[in-house]
């Protein structure tokens, strides 16, 4: 029996086959394009997401026997949405969740609705990246957009209609827009009516790990998979993600190395705090998912070859060779990290990194190593939050992925600055995988979700730290980075 997992991201499609013992015998990825018409934009042309899905599961499936496929489950990118008209056509393209052209509309909405009652209510901060200020910027700026909107979808509820004609979409994973009660686990009327959303038709939502529908005689044709497929919601992919990194309350941190750094603690109970924002967890027994973002991850890395040369430690072997050769610290180097703002625990987008300790001593390899412990150095700072707060947490283990895993140095550098053991999965597709196991579970072949991670997920390399390493980075943190950190946040609070 096997099993397929369809992650729909932001860059690309990936879709996976695994047997119940967490083999993979298929992989397939197709990309999608985000267009940046103007500053700050960020958007989609939705029939993509059903294109590169598409493909995606029919490359996958042609490299197995299709029959022995018996469920599939769809994870997908958050917060991004379209408006549909009567025929299900979309009526402009995605708005993608890092979109931040809304920053006007935060302001009304939270007069409207109340930033501190909103964030209780729905677990998430109101900014740039909720649906109701930007539902309010269409209504402004594209009237007859906004005018002729029968229907709304995330990304999940377009796939889910394509695949099985039911436009439903997940609640772990809806959630992130922020138009859904936590407590109720359903969109909320006085919130849908601020966005202007409420004479509009709305998916309906399905707990992740439920069946949402079979797939259709058209989605079977164009995939190469059977008709009648059970098709499950996974939620949304970090939700997803998390799933396929055996995560839940007490077992430890999740860390993202992607385009962005996320950090998540699965927890039995929610709870609300400007230190994460509150998800419903993928795993249908109803826990919860803290998540923390420090916005420069790897596209910081990007930048830093796209500027200065080619000398990335994920692609140049030669730079990461003399990153991992440099003493922690970088000779005198500090770096704040913040290229693009702040989310967490401040909300200050007009927040920049910093440098300091410049010399003549200091390399093209000094910087880059310095760049990747400010990352860990804040990333420290959001786990000594998650402790104060929640006393036990830092003691955790980090269960890492995402691309930035690939440098050896940076995960020397994480380990050693949280002081923290970090494991790393052998699958390079945790929420496409968990995704795929959450589909196992829904068709019965295993009873709970902690049964079917155990036997489908295999763990890789575990990192623990070095103890006089470790001693330096809490030094450096303590006396250096958390003295400069506040004062560079001071600098951009302060009026001119």
């Amino acid at each position: 029996m096997f099993v397929l997992g369809l992650d729909s991201g932001t860059q690309s499609a990936k879709a996976c086959v695994w047997d119940l013992h967490g083999h993979c015998h298929a992989r397939a990825s197709r990309p999608l394009t985000v267009s940046t018409p103007q500053e700050g934009w960020a958007e989609q042309d939705p029939a993509e997401w059903w294109q590169s899905a598409r493909a995606a599961i029919a490359e996958a499936a042609s490299e197995v026997d299709p029959s022995r496929i018996a469920a599939m489950g769809v994870a997908f990118q958050r917060e991004t949405f379209t408006l549909l008209d009567d025929s299900g056509s979309a009526l402009r393209p995605g708005i993608l969740w890092l979109d931040i052209r809304a920053g006007a509309e935060v302001e009304e909405a939270s007069r409207r609705l109340g930033a501190d009652a909103f964030h209780r209510r729905t677990g998430k901060p109101l900014d740039v990246t909720s649906v109701v200020p930007r539902m309010l910027w269409i209504a402004r700026h594209e009237p007859g957009v906004f005018a002729r909107a029968r229907s709304w979808a995330d990304v999940g509820s377009f796939l889910f209609g394509k695949l099985t004609g039911t436009p439903a979409t997940c609640v772990a994973g809806a959630d992130t827009t922020g138009l859904v009660d936590m407590a109720a686990r359903w969109w909320a009327p006085d919130i849908l009516s601020c966005a202007g959303l409420d004479g509009v038709r709305m998916p309906g939502l399905f707990e992740p790990g439920a069946v949402v529908g079979s797939l259709t005689r058209e989605a079977a044709e164009a995939t190469g998979l059977l008709r009648g497929l059970p098709v499950v919601a996974a939620g949304g992919d970090g939700q997803a993600l998390a799933v396929g990194l055996g995560a839940g309350a007490g077992r430890g941190f999740t860390l993202t190395l992607g385009t962005s750094v996320v950090l998540g603690l699965p927890r039995a109970a929610s709870s609300v705090s400007k230190l994460y924002r509150t998800l419903i967890s993928a795993r249908p027994d109803r826990q919860y998912l803290l998540e923390s973002v420090i916005q420069s991850g790897t596209y910081i890395l990007r930048w830093f070859e796209e500027t200065f040369g080619r000398a990335g430690p994920s692609v140049d072997e030669d730079g990461e060779r003399k990153v991992s050769a440099l003493s922690p610290g970088s000779d005198g180097l500090i770096t704040i990290p913040h290229w693009w703002g702040v989310r967490f625990p401040e909300s200050m987008p007009e927040a920049r990194g910093a440098m300091l300790g410049w010399s003549h001593r200091h390399t093209r390899a000094h910087f880059l190593r310095s760049i990747l412990e400010g990352v860990a150095f804040e990333l420290r700072k959001l786990v000594q939050d998650f402790q104060e707060e929640l006393p036990g947490s830092a003691a955790l283990p980090v269960t890492a992925c995402g691309g930035g895993t690939r440098s050896r140095a940076w995960l020397r550098i994480l380990c050693d600055t949280l002081g923290a053991t970090i494991v790393l999965n052998e699958d390079p597709e945790p929420a496409a995988l968990g995704a795929a196991i959450l589909s196992a579970e829904a068709i019965g072949a295993f009873p709970d979700v902690d049964t079917a991670a155990r036997a489908m997920i295999h763990t890789g390399e575990t990192l623990n730290p070095d103890p006089g390493a470790a001693s330096r980075y809490e030094a450096l943190f303590r006396g250096s980075y958390l003295p400069l950190r506040e004062a560079a946040l001071r600098m951009f609070n302060s009026p001119p």
